[in-house]
């Protein structure tokens, strides 16, 4: 991937499983990225969890060991009010000890939905820099936006197949799951979104959702392992309660992927 050109990495986030980890494999991951980069790109480490303590655990883990940011989803399952939510995030950027705290908004994961208007107030939290966006409501994401104006913070877009639509919604750049698996696409997306060329953004971001249309045909976190371990990099099957691919799907995976362009945009040659 670094040697692709990507500009960061994020850690444990939803692709990385790190709810379905222990604290103490979220914080060896994050060592190991952070020892492999070795300060080359920024590494943003997932801190996010059930209960406020661990993540601030996490929190200031990650920021000892050289985090360049943090981010955290909201509180799930306990139906915590916005003033919980907003404690909640007060002592995870606290904890984090002076490194850039981020939000995490994945509402279709979460089940929890936030305004704009509540994302101004969490904006008022001291470190709280920026977010990953993971929905597809863009005039939402753009009210966010002109909130932050003359603030430091940063709006990442977090749909693959919708990254040219939200750059063009004012997003700053893009945090996703297909990125692992065809890093080099979404850069070219982006390198033509920035240099103005609108129509060959969109080809690229048509190409791209190809695959991601393949890659929807079987469970997503366990599509892209396949890919990854097809590419020599076995990562072996996601965590319970997910699941590997049957015999079937995979055999349906590869099917839907010959028919897409992947072979062609693939930055890793397959093996076979």
């Amino acid at each position: 991937h670094l040697s692709t050109g990507v500009d960061g990495f994020y850690v444990t986030g939803g692709t990385g499983e790190g709810l379905l980890l222990d604290p103490d494999e979220r914080r060896r991951i994050l060592e190991v990225a952070i020892d492999e980069v070795a300060g080359q790109v920024p590494v943003i480490a997932h801190v996010g969890a059930v209960a406020t303590h661990t993540a601030a655990d996490l929190a200031a883990h990650a920021a000892s060991v050289g985090a360049a940011a943090i981010a955290a989803i909201p509180p799930i399952y306990v139906n915590a009010d916005l003033a919980g939510i907003k404690e909640h995030y007060r002592r995870i950027a606290k904890a984090a000890n002076g490194v850039p705290t981020w939000l995490y908004y994945v509402p279709h994961a979460t089940g929890v939905t936030l305004t704009s208007k509540t994302f101004a107030e969490l904006m008022d939290i001291d470190n709280v820099r920026g977010v990953k966006y993971t929905s597809y409501n863009f005039y939402e994401m753009h009210n966010i936006i002109e909130l932050a104006q003359n603030r430091d913070f940063t709006v990442i877009s977090g749909p693959d197949e919708m990254c040219l639509p939200a750059l063009t919604m004012g997003a700053t750049g893009a945090i996703g799951t297909t990125y692992n698996v065809m890093p080099g696409q979404f850069l070219k997306l982006f390198r033509a979104w920035q240099n103005k060329d609108i129509e060959t953004a969109q080809q690229l971001q048509y190409q791209a959702n190809q695959v991601i249309n393949a890659l929807l045909t079987v469970p997503t976190l366990a599509a892209v392992k396949a890919v990854l371990k097809r590419m020599g990099f076995d990562c072996g099957v996601p965590r319970s309660p997910l699941r590997g691919l049957t015999v079937e799907e995979e055999e349906r995976l590869w099917q839907a992927l010959d028919e897409s362009p992947f072979s062609e945009i693939a930055d890793i040659p397959l093996k076979a």
